[in-house]
Parts: C-alpha cells; sequence; structure tokens
C-alpha cells in the first residue's frame, strides 16, 4: 500500500530529491513550492500533486490548503517540513527585519503549518509522521550564521517538545528530527547575505564563506541524503525493523560535529558540578 507525502519546499535540494525517490518507490506525494512554475515539472508525475504554499501566510490560510491537500488522494500520512532559507551574517551586522523574516519563514511558518496538520493525524487511525529537517547547525552554532542557526535550534526544541507530548498523550504521531550536515544543493546559492557588512568580522567571514565554497566539491551528495531520509519514513534499507530514534544525522559531519561538542561540553559540565549543586535545596 502506498503512502501519501506532504512536503514542503520542493523546489530544489532535498524536497526535490525526495519527492522523486519516494515516487521511484511507488509512493504518492503532494509537492510544495512558493511558486507552482517551479516545480511543473514534477506535476507531470501521476502519483504527484502540486500546492502552492507559502509558508508565511497566515494560520488559517495555512489551515485551508492543509484541507485541500487532504482531498487530493484522500488522506495524508506523512508531512516534512523541509521549506527554508538561510541568513547570513554576524549577529551584530544582521537587520531585526533580517532576523524576523529568517524567523518568519523557517520557525513560524513550519509551525503554523504543523499546527494545521495536528487535529487531522490524531483523528486518523493509523500512526501518522511530522518529520521536520533541521540541520548540524541545529545543535552546533556556526558563526557568521547566528540567525540560520538560531531558527534550527528553535525547531529542535519545538518538536523535540512535540514528541513528548504526543508520547505521553498515546496520540498515533511519530515525530522525526532529520539533522543533515552539508550536501552539494542549491542552499548555498539561496543564501540571503546581510546588507549591512563591518569589517572587523572579516575573519570568521572569510572562514565561513571558504568553508561554503568547499561544500560543492567536500558535501555529501543530496540524492543519497534523500534516499535516505526516505528509508528512515519508511523503515527501509538500513532501517529496516529498526526504532528510528527522535533526531537522525545524515552524513558524516552531522554525527562528527554534534559528538565532538557533546565531549567538550560533557567535561565542563563534570568539572563544574560542584559549584552548580551550590544551590541544591538542603
Amino acid at each position: 500500500m502506498s503512502t501519501v507525502f506532504y512536503i514542503t519546499g520542493t523546489s530544489s535540494g532535498f524536497g526535490r530529491e525526495l519527492v522523486l525517490d519516494l515516487v521511484n518507490r511507488g509512493h504518492k506525494v503532494i509537492a510544495t513550492a512558493r511558486s507552482l512554475h517551479k516545480i511543473s515539472d514534477l506535476a507531470g508525475h501521476s502519483n504527484v500533486r502540486t500546492q502552492e504554499l507559502d509558508l508565511t501566510s497566515a494560520p488559517d490560510v495555512l489551515e485551508k490548503k492543509v484541507a485541500e491537500a487532504i482531498t487530493l488522494f484522500g488522506h495524508i500520512d506523512v508531512l516534512v517540513n523541509n521549506a527554508g532559507y538561510s541568513q547570513t551574517g554576524c549577529f551584530e551586522e544582521v537587520s531585526d527585519a533580517e532576523v524576523r523574516k529568517q524567523y518568519d519563514t523557517n520557525v513560524f511558518g513550519t509551525v503554523s503549518l504543523t499546527r494545521a496538520f495536528l487535529p487531522y493525524f490524531r483523528s486518523t487511525p493509523s500512526e501518522s509522521t511530522i518529520c521536520t529537517v533541521t540541520s548540524v547547525g541545529g545543535t552546533v552554532g556556526f558563526g557568521a550564521c547566528s540567525a540560520y542557526t538560531s531558527t534550527k535550534f528553535a525547531l529542535e526544541g519545538f518538536f523535540e517538545g512535540l514528541n513528548l507530548e504526543v508520547t505521553m498523550s498515546q496520540l498515533p504521531i511519530k515525530v522525526l528530527i532529520i539533522a543533515p550536515g552539508a550536501f552539494r544543493t542549491d542552499f548555498i546559492g539561496n543564501v540571503q547575505k546581510s546588507e549591512k557588512s563591518l569589517d572587523v568580522y572579516k575573519p570568521i567571514k572569510d572562514f565561513v564563506g571558504s568553508f561554503f565554497d568547499q561544500i560543492d566539491t567536500t558535501g555529501g551528495d543530496c540524492k543519497i541524503g534523500a534516499k535516505l531520509m526516505a528509508d528512515a519514513l519508511l523503515k527501509e534499507g538500513f532501517a529496516k525493523d529498526k526504532d528510528i530514534p527522535l533526531r537522525l544525522p545524515i552524513g558524516s559531519d552531522a554525527v562528527n560535529l554534534p559528538l565532538d561538542k557533546f565531549k567538550r561540553e560533557s567535561k565542563v559540565y563534570e568539572e563544574w558540578r560542584p559549584f552548580a549543586a551550590e544551590s541544591d535545596a538542603k
């Protein structure tokens, strides 16, 4: 039996490759984008329906979009929150408006869409899945990307909390956070640079800029990354017969960077345990 997926941000990158992978496996997909002409080729697949979706729309608009989407195949089994973009610039350089725009799409839009799906997913007899694509930058902060990485930290917190809520309430909903590392996608080409630039931060910006330049040659293969996402969502391949964890890394750097951080911070926490314990109730 085919599974019906609703995927945001399918005009490029992981979103597009995930649609193609799932369709090749015989599943059905509702592919969304801000502009339908960017995904017109996907509409040519018999198992694909397309929908124009702007995540920054008002909650009532998103609710109508969800209701409309459910009618396209009669039901939806999996929501994949994939849409988003990156705002670069050091903390002092990024304006309030740029930060708010970043949050409107990456965080508030994703949260509002998920909230619109929850009443439907709570009512279905079979288990539904809410999958949100974050980033290794949702666990490890990066300089000159503080606005972007903070949105991914926020999503990690929202969906970790949601996971506890649906689990403890015994709702038929599975929550999955997929955190990719650096992949060769259109992500870098879609980066929004801050209008303000301060020379004092040139060293960190040069460092991050050289890292971004290397992704085209050293980053992971987007098609393979999408294949691994599909494997996890469908419990196929390596994921077959396994309990899928709440947070799933894709790419070796998505494993190594957080592990390095956890090891460093674990030592700090142990060293400062006596200091923290001084405030415990006696």
